[in-house]
């Protein structure tokens, strides 16, 4: 089965926190990857978490995509993101509350919440089973380091879709965008992280190569530029999201990595300011 998108497993994981990542079910990751062993995942082996022949719903721009769990009911949900019931069913017109389907993608509405103030402009958006600790422990830094930078976050109330300013530190992540193979690949310490399928420069107006860093990080650009922006240090250039997820895996952009919404805010949420990108013919 072709695979659109890979994780490499850590010490630690689990299916279920592999999931929540994704935003994905244990149950989908194991029918990907059916020689799986559950109880033993082999830390370094890479697992297949969304199928290249999938169709997930796109959520638009302003909202989150979330896959319905087992034991999930819209008022649930609702709690949990700090939204109401009727919000969600105007925005997923098509669902049947009494028969929410797990493995399910349905896309909640965020508020609209004013960047903090951040002088390194490293923004983090705080996702579903987020912590303080494990968001210090990505970053290289202390959760002191992240309250001393946030004096008015409550660490006890974390909010999906809150927005916190994050330290700046040596990252452990190294972004690779091969041109011809239409890929983006994340590695950490060294070894392949995550993976995904991205759209590249047009052969008129064609993407930078060389080795860059990124400068800076913009939530919700909007527009072409979908939901994340991260700046390179090729000046006008970047890794940013999309209104037009149909073009992901083609030479369409005017030199920026263009990826899908979710894809990007993945992965500007492990980017730091300062993080290499090499990109490859």
């Amino acid at each position: 089965m072709a695979c659109a998108q890979f994780y490499i497993i850590e010490e630690g994981d689990t299916l279920f926190s592999i999931a929540a990542l994704y935003n994905t079910t244990p149950q989908n990751i194991l029918r990907l990857n059916p020689d799986l062993d559950a109880d033993n995942l082999p830390v370094g082996e890479r697992l297949c978490v969304i199928s290249a022949t999938a169709q997930p719903v796109r959520c638009p721009l302003g909202t989150l995509p979330y896959n319905i769990n087992e034991g999930d009911t819209l008022v649930s949900i609702a709690a949990a993101f700090g939204t109401n019931v009727e919000s969600l069913l105007i925005t997923n017109p098509d669902i049947d509350p009494q028969n929410l389907i797990v493995g399910q993608r349905i896309c909640i509405s965020q508020k609209f919440q004013e960047p903090p103030m951040c002088p390194t402009r490293n923004f983090y958006v705080i996702r579903r089973g987020d912590t303080l600790r494990a968001i210090a422990a990505s970053f290289g830094i202390s959760v002191n380091e992240i309250i001393t930078q946030n004096p008015l976050l409550n660490p006890r109330n974390l909010t999906v879709g809150q927005i916190i300013c994050i330290p700046l530190a040596p990252s452990p992540i190294e972004i690779v965008v091969n041109i011809s193979a239409k890929r983006l690949t994340v590695y950490k310490n060294g070894s392949i992280f995550r993976e995904y399928i991205v759209a590249t420069g047009k052969p008129e107006t064609p993407t930078p190569i060389g080795n860059f860093e990124v400068v800076n990080k913009e939530i919700d650009p909007g527009g072409p530029y979908g939901t994340r922006w991260l700046g390179l240090s090729a000046r006008g250039y970047g890794i940013h999201g999309t209104n037009n997820p149909s073009s992901i895996g083609q030479a369409a952009s005017n030199g920026c990595i263009r990826m899908y919404n979710e894809d990007i805010e993945a992965l500007f949420d492990i980017t730091a300011v300062g993080t290499p990108v090499r990109i490859l013919p």
